[in-house]
């Protein structure tokens, strides 16, 4: 009896992917700064939707676009990754600013060397969001570059 339950379970699972591998399925999708892309398989071929902002375009994926669909995609994830890096060094940036402000008002005096140690944090916290904005920037402007010579193509 528990062979003919665990069989009948086992079809019941494989049905479904019997039902989505005739369908259109989306692989993968990503946006950053008003970029966006989407990628499906449609049988066997491979459809990309780019955009930026409100405009979009399709695209059947091929040797000749191959190459700058594939960069496009990984300037708009770079774009993605270093925002999000620049969040986290802005809240961290906050964390400490907000932990001084608390060490301040309970001592009513900072001494030297934890005032060196706070700005050497702040600093830190600083820099990575400023490098971070700066790539995340010059990744926006690479997605702007392979937007314009796909849509050129």
């Amino acid at each position: 009896m528990f062979k003919k339950a665990m069989i009948v379970l086992f079809l019941l699972i494989l049905f479904p992917l019997q039902i989505n591998a005739e369908t259109s399925e989306m692989i993968q999708e990503g946006s950053a700064g008003g970029f966006h892309y989407q990628m499906s398989m449609e049988g066997r071929t491979l459809t990309w939707e780019i955009g930026h902002e409100k405009r979009k375009k399709t695209f059947q994926e091929n040797r000749e676009n191959e190459e700058a669909l594939e960069s496009f995609r990984e300037a708009v994830n770079e774009a993605a990754g270093h925002r999000f890096t620049m969040f986290i060094s802005a809240v961290y940036v906050v964390i400490v600013c907000i932990t001084t402000i608390i060490f301040y008002k309970k001592t009513k005096h900072v001494p030297r060397s934890a005032g060196i140690i706070i700005a050497c944090l702040g600093g830190i916290g600083l820099y990575f969001a400023l490098t971070n904005y700066i790539d995340m920037k010059a990744a926006l402007q690479d997605a702007g570059y392979y937007y314009v010579s796909l849509l050129m193509d």
